[in-house]
């Protein structure tokens, strides 16, 4: 596990998409992502005191797909308006008559996607069986949704500034 911050739990992953994107998350084979999947703490969950124990629950799959889906939507249109924002920059610097006596920083919304995943067996699989299951759930069927990142690189090992501008902490 990578970590686990207010509303979702991040692990390590690769991502192959056939056939590749051609920009951005799956745009090559392996590529190395975070995978984020979403919790709640219930309300009725009060920890006892000086416990480390964190109790979590998980959405039911058609609001987890919902959340998602809202969040790689905004982050979509926060990016496209981002980029948007500085082609008009750059427009206005080239069309100026000298450069701006100041420089006007680049930030980067992280790419991001959502991943379906499929069950591949029924979920009502017993043990070792030579009989067959009787599924509740059909092979197929789509089982978890999860949120794709990039992850944070670096140029180089002695240049390794990181500021996150939006979070979600006061």
């Amino acid at each position: 596990m990578i970590g686990i911050s207010a509303f979702k739990i991040a692990h390590p992953g690769w991502l192959t998409l056939s056939p590749l994107s051609s920009s951005g998350l799956g745009s090559h084979t392996q590529q190395d992502v975070v995978i984020k999947w979403p919790f709640y703490r219930p309300s009725s969950h009060t920890a006892a005191a000086g416990s480390s124990t964190l109790k979590i629950t998980h959405y039911a799959l058609a609001d987890e797909l919902q959340k998602l889906f809202n969040k790689s939507n905004v982050l979509y249109w926060a990016k496209s308006l981002l980029n948007f924002t500085y082609e008009y920059i750059d427009h206005c610097i080239n069309a100026a008559s000298s450069p701006p006596s100041f420089q006007i920083p680049h930030v980067h919304f992280m790419d991001a996607g959502i991943a379906l995943a499929f069950s591949h067996h029924s979920s009502n699989t017993q043990g070792i069986s030579n009989q067959a299951p009787t599924a509740d759930v059909k092979a197929g069927t789509f089982s978890a949704v999860y949120l794709l990142e990039e992850p944070v690189t670096f140029d180089s090992p002695g240049n390794q500034t990181f500021t996150k501008f939006i979070h979600n902490k006061d």
